[in-house]
């Protein structure tokens, strides 16, 4: 194997990328973002990471809540969408015609047309460089109930993708094997 040293910003693994919901009522905003990952399981927690020069970082200061929006492959432009405009400039909720839904638990709205949404509430904030890096406690989870079977998500049903460096990928080729596979 020839390796060669890259630039150390590369990320070098699919990330899921969603949409972000922030603020209460009319202020609420979307933002895309890729810097999502789980970091704890009981209690269930979700780290996600903005700059502070976005618009909403200004809105999860405030109310200390957000909600994590997974589109399907078919949702992808409007998830780029809310990627690359600035909900200072755009209503991004007007401009793609998508539905605040009332969460459960939290106040801030959850995307209705996105099939999985999680409501978080911020229990620690670290700022690390250019990004602020929020840990979220998911205090309910939604799901489309097309892709749950027998009251799990069936990841066979899914039709998702990931970001790799800048890029969507899709997720379409099935289980490759269940955690434990390698024990039997």
């Amino acid at each position: 194997m020839n390796k060669i040293s890259l630039n150390t910003g590369i990320t070098m693994f699919p990330m899921p990328a969603a949409v972000i919901s922030v603020g209460i009522g009319e202020e609420a905003n979307l933002i895309t973002l890729a810097y999502i990952g789980k970091v704890c399981m009981k209690p269930p927690i979700i780290a996600i990471s903005l700059q502070p020069k976005r618009h909403s970082y200004e809105l999860i200061e405030k109310h200390g809540e957000f909600v994590i929006n997974y589109p399907t492959k078919d949702q992808l432009r409007d998830m780029d969408y809310c990627g690359t405009r600035s909900g200072r400039d755009v209503n991004k909720w007007e401009d793609l015609n998508l539905t605040k839904e009332k969460g459960i638990v939290v106040q801030v709205p959850m995307v209705k047309e996105f099939p999985w949404n999680m409501e978080c509430k911020v229990i620690k904030r670290i700022e690390l460089g250019s990004h602020v890096c929020y840990f979220g406690e998911v205090v309910a989870t939604h799901s489309d109930s097309q892709f749950v079977t027998n009251n799990r998500l069936d990841p066979e049903k899914f039709n998702c993708f990931a970001y790799i460096n800048g890029n969507y990928i899709g997720l379409q080729n099935g289980i490759l094997g269940n955690h434990g596979f390698s024990m039997k």
